[in-house]
């Protein structure tokens, strides 16, 4: 009996302390701790430090301890101040950040996060290492990211030398874009891919604070605010008294795909100078052709001693978003280009929506502007106030009209229009052979692509795939192949990984396949097959890239007596072409034609098929498109030209 009342006390007084000790460790949860007091060891201070995290401490200081810290990646969590002491580095563990997304602090769905350096506090990473062949290449190993935070504070630290950018925001799934981010007082510096991305940001203010000498992988640019999806956001973005400079790409860049939400950013008393180009900014439509809303504002900026142009502007719409330049300094002497490059090659529509107000600008001896149109449209709503100062201090008002008289709308072009296709009466000629003996290395389709293989016997079918990079670098090679049946059926999905791939099928005969190559664009693909019924889809423009002279085959079906092809060469590059007949004779060419251009061929005798020849060359990035009522494939021999026949037998 008594030794039962004993325990009975001594659980009693176990419970008692247990309610006492709790208010102590919410004490202790609030109070400020030093990280090294985890456990530092100089070789490897990464579980010392995640510790220091995890305690659950409101505070914790990365103290100086005369050594670096030297960590792999560290996880922050919500209701934290993570100070760096004055002097304190904090470096990348050799050999470290093995994963392609491994970050030095990241931050996943956090609220309330400061990040704060005293004086001299430096993050500094490993980018020589991560570009080694023995790294997978990245672009992500970033110095801080956020993803999904809300009351975030990056301040007074100098991130350095990252395998991705010095500085990433975005939103998550769970939670959508990043909210209310103050970054201020940063230096970025010699990072890999950006000195910043903003990928999702509601409510974000940068200021005071310098993105400089991006150098490594592409964009390279010391601001990115670039969404990955239609529910990204970038509302109420302010970047101010900021300086972009070094960078080997743009200084600033916007680049927006169609986003549901409209954008509002503002650049403010900002430096942009010394880069590869000053400013870029570029925004695209969605597939439905919905247009981006909102509005980017530069005011008091200055644009000085880039390489390039003062500004690169790409998409600017009707009833779309609007671009402004107000009370801006712009100085062109150093370029090598115009001082704008006005761009609307891949939209349908004339460029309007940019204003100038009260800015100055230096051109030097470069023109003041290029312009790339797509076919038949032209500059509309261009102008405002741009004062232009010759080297000898004249002074002028840029010609705002002289530019629309210049580039005027062509209804026509506008009206070009190809052909739906019935892949179901898709079939090769009759008088084809095997194994046609073909040169594809001149056809290097950059980006996506679709080929068709229509085969007519039961056998083993072949096409082979090799992705050439437009830039030659030691990134992983991924594209998507999806193969469909003429009815629309998908077969597979192929995940290709390898700069070589041959795709295989057994065919019964009598059936079309479609193959859709997803590739991206800073690579291209040579694609080769040596069966006949085998051509290219070029309902969209079929973007080539370099190589020599393509000689193009298609087929004009009867009763076809006017038909039309369209050429264009990206941006102000140049396209060559001879359109030839059955008996190779010229019907129509041009010579080294910057901008779109019309081929029109024309047959007296109608009442039967034909195989016409499409020679073409272009100075670099060229499109072709094959106007109605033109079967618009593509092949790269005349033994494989793909034609309409009402064909035997049934598909497999």
């Amino acid at each position: 009996m008594k030794q039962n009342r004993v325990h009975g006390f001594l659980k009693r007084f176990g419970i008692l302390a247990a309610a006492l000790l709790i208010p102590s460790l919410a004490s202790a949860a609030e109070s400020e701790v030093k990280a090294s007091s985890f456990g530092f060891d100089p070789a490897n201070a990464t579980g010392c430090l995640q510790k220091a995290i995890d305690s659950g401490a409101k505070k914790v200081i990365v103290d100086n301890t005369g050594v670096p810290w030297v960590i792999g990646p560290v996880k922050l969590r919500s209701n934290l101040e993570l100070v760096f002491a004055a002097g304190v580095r904090a470096e990348a563990l050799p050999g470290g950040f093995r994963g392609r997304n491994d970050c030095m602090f990241y931050g996943n769905d956090v609220d309330n996060v400061t990040l704060r350096g005293e004086e001299g506090a430096v993050l500094e990473m490993r980018k020589a290492d991560y570009m080694k062949p023995e790294y997978v290449w990245a672009e992500w190993r970033h110095c801080i990211s956020v993803r999904g935070g809300c009351n975030i504070v990056i301040r007074n630290l100098t991130v350095r030398s990252s395998g991705g950018d010095g500085i990433y925001i975005a939103g998550s799934q769970r939670r959508g874009p990043s909210r209310n981010v103050l970054i201020e007082k940063v230096v970025s510096d010699d990072n890999l891919r950006q000195g910043i991305s903003v990928i999702s940001a509601v409510n974000l203010l940068v200021r005071d604070s310098k993105f400089i000498n991006t150098k490594g992988g592409p964009p390279q640019c010391g601001i990115d605010l670039e969404p990955n999806t239609s529910d990204d956001m970038l509302v109420n973005n302010l970047i101010e008294n900021c300086e972009f400079y070094g960078n080997e790409s743009h200084g600033i860049s916007v680049f927006l795909p169609w986003l549901t939400t409209p954008v509002s950013i503002v650049f403010r008393n900002c430096r942009v100078h010394d880069n590869g180009s000053g400013l870029h900014v570029l925004a695209q439509t969605d597939r439905k052709g919905q247009l981006q809303q909102g509005t980017i504002l530069f005011e008091n900026c200055e644009v000085s001693g880039n390489r390039g142009s003062v500004g690169t502007i790409y998409g600017l719409q009707k009833d779309a978003w609007t671009l402004t330049l107000r009370d801006c300094t712009l100085d062109n002497r150093q370029g090598t280009g115009p001082s704008f490059l006005f761009n609307n090659s891949r939209v349908f529509s004339n460029i309007t929506g940019l204003t100038f107000e009260h800015c100055t600008l230096r051109p030097g001896k470069n023109p003041l502007y290029e312009v790339y149109l797509h076919s038949g449209y032209g500059v509309d709503k261009v102008g405002g106030d741009l004062k232009l100062v010759a080297d000898d201090e004249t002074e002028s008002a840029a010609d705002w009209a002289a530019l629309r008289k210049q580039y005027p709308e062509d209804k026509e072009l506008q009206k070009f229009e190809f052909a739906e296709i019935d892949y179901e009466k898709l079939r090769a000629r009759e008088e084809t052979v095997e194994n046609p003996e073909v040169d594809f290395d001149s056809w290097l389709i950059r980006g996506r692509g679709t080929c068709l293989l229509y085969t007519g016997k039961p056998g083993t079918y072949e096409v082979d795939f090799e992705v050439v990079p437009v830039r030659p670098d030691n990134r992983p090679v991924s594209y998507l192949i999806t193969v469909k049946l003429a009815n629309g059926t998908e077969v597979e999905k192929i995940r290709v990984k390898e700069p070589k791939f041959t795709w295989r099928i057994e065919s019964r005969g009598n059936q079309l396949y479609i193959l859709d190559i997803t590739n991206s664009t800073s690579n291209t693909a040579l694609i080769r097959s040596k069966h006949p019924g085998f051509g290219f889809l070029v309902q969209d423009k079929l973007h080539f890239f370099r190589g020599d002279v393509k000689k193009m085959y298609f087929y004009v079906q009867p009763g076809v007596k006017f038909f039309t092809i369209e050429l264009l060469g990206e941006g102000h590059e140049w396209v060559s072409a001879v359109l030839r007949d059955p008996e190779g004779n010229a019907a129509a060419e041009c010579v080294q034609h910057r901008g779109a251009v019309i081929l029109r061929g024309t047959r007296e005798d109608v009442s039967k098929g034909e195989v016409w020849c499409l020679e073409l060359q272009g100075e670099e990035d060229h499109f072709v498109r094959l106007g109605a009522p033109l079967i618009p494939v593509l092949s790269p021999d005349r033994d494989m030209v793909l034609m309409y026949e009402e064909r035997s037998g049934k598909p497999e």
